[in-house]
């Protein structure tokens, strides 16, 4: 086989990949906004009900029944978004025994509308169908990854530090869970196929993955906001530095492109959510997205202080309720408020930032070190693939900034600590390779960009 017809069936596979995604997602759009909206009075348990909202708060305080972990809240969440599309036909839209509203609130409400929709379709308890999607996102990420690095690595050495490492991916993903994974698992799977493209020089392969690879992170940054932010800084800091100036405008343009249509999606059921909870007698209150300004607040109890004592929802709910009771949790209102208290702590007290924020930076670089350490003699050695560590570092970078804004736990730390040890893992192998006299991935390089 030719090294064109290579190119070509691999650049033929990944739109045959990406139309199946957009056939699946499109049936489930369609099964989604296309069912017949039945009446709240067509089911008891749409009715104003006093014993199903106490059994919701009661949710707070039990473990998910779940073998992934899952936050008690997001249960409760998915249970409410649940019944909200038995009763009103639009996953979007929740119940919680008193009133409409939207689903997933001030949370990323992709999981919560996700699940109920799934578990709709498949006959399963919220609880089964919550673990199985966990399983199917972080093993298949891990699978297609491997995939990759094994193209990337002929070495057999190599392929064995593979598999340790994406085992290694796997754990830290599965002991985390949640919809953290949403964040990390695509990044996992796309990016040494990225890497393997980019040294063999396969133009078309390359494109066409990466739009495929911002397409699969724009959706599921509808589950876990940041992730698309994370998958352009890798992959436009890519482009730039691999190609000239005017060799970039189709692959950027390619990839905008791909994350196009789950924007555009995700406004058509936001619009359609507030219309249906317009006809349900309530109107929407709290943000579309997570919460920017309340968690950055909380997060300045990193280090203990007087004015913010730690890192709790409770703390910045009872400091607007201080200055405003009348405001709803979550509302655009209550972000404003956060956001000057912001604002107002960096005037009076710009010692209390800068404390966190070194504690914060901290813990990352002494996290970086440690998973950088076995191949710090590699960092930034090739010139001719400079392009492959700033990739890495602005994506590193990004995903950092989970742990700026919030604190330095697991689930904050995933991406970062799994973009930090598949860079270390990529660089040690090639390291390896070029030390064993393979270079036929830079000359292909050197071949393909003349």
């Amino acid at each position: 086989m030719q090294p064109g017809d290579t190119t070509h069936r691999a650049g033929y596979i990944a739109v045959q990949l990406a139309l199946l995604v957009l056939m699946v997602i499109a049936a489930s759009s369609a099964s989604c906004l296309t069912s017949k909206l039945p009446t709240a009075a067509d089911f008891p348990t749409c009715r104003y009900s006093e014993a199903i909202h106490d059994a919701d708060a009661s949710l707070l305080r039990q473990k998910a029944p779940t073998r992934f972990k899952l936050m008690p809240s997001r249960y409760m969440l998915i249970v409410q978004a649940a019944r909200g599309y038995h009763c009103s036909g639009a996953v979007t839209v929740a119940f919680n025994g008193h009133n409409y509203l939207q689903a997933g609130m001030n949370d990323d409400a992709g999981i919560v509308e996700l699940i109920p929709l799934l578990a709709s379709s498949t006959g399963m308890s919220l609880a089964d169908t919550f673990d199985l999607t966990e399983f199917m996102v972080i093993s298949s990420g891990i699978l297609i990854g491997y995939a990759g690095f094994w193209r990337l690595y002929p070495d057999r050495w190599a392929r064995w530090v593979g598999v340790v490492v994406f085992l290694c991916l796997g754990l830290a993903e599965a002991t985390v869970a949640d919809v953290y994974i949403f964040q990390t698992s695509p990044l996992i799977a796309g990016t040494p196929w990225i890497l393997h493209f980019a040294l063999t020089s396969k133009t078309c392969a390359l494109n066409v993955s990466a739009a495929l690879l911002a397409f699969c992170c724009s959706w599921c940054s509808w589950v876990r906001s940041g992730t698309t932010l994370i998958c352009l800084a890798f992959l436009i800091t890519l482009f730039i530095c691999r190609y000239r100036i005017q060799k970039i405008f189709l692959p950027l343009l390619l990839i905008l492109l791909g994350c196009v249509a789950p924007v555009l999606f995700m406004r058509h059921l936001l619009a359609r959510r507030d219309n249906l909870l317009a006809t349900l007698g309530d109107t929407t209150t709290t943000t579309n997205s997570h919460l920017l300004w309340h968690t950055i607040y909380i997060g300045l109890g990193f280090v203990p202080n007087s004015v913010v004592p730690e890192y709790k929802d409770a703390v910045a709910v009872d400091k607007v309720r201080s200055i405003d009771p009348r405001v709803p949790f979550g509302s655009k209102e209550y972000e404003i408020i956060l956001k000057h208290e912001v604002w107002n702590l960096a005037k009076r007290r710009p010692m209390l930032l800068l404390e966190n924020l070194a504690a914060k930076v901290g813990v990352l670089m002494f996290s970086a070190w440690i998973l950088l350490f076995p191949a710090r003699r590699a960092l930034f050695a090739e010139r001719k693939v400079l392009w492959l560590d700033a990739a890495f570092v602005l994506a590193t970078g990004m995903s950092a900034m989970n742990v700026v804004v919030a604190v330095p736990r697991p689930r904050y730390l995933l991406t970062f600590l799994c973009l930090t040890l598949l860079y270390s893992s990529v660089k040690v192998c090639r390291a390896h390779l070029l030390a064993t006299g393979n270079k036929t991935p830079v000359v292909q390089q050197q071949q393909g960009m003349v």
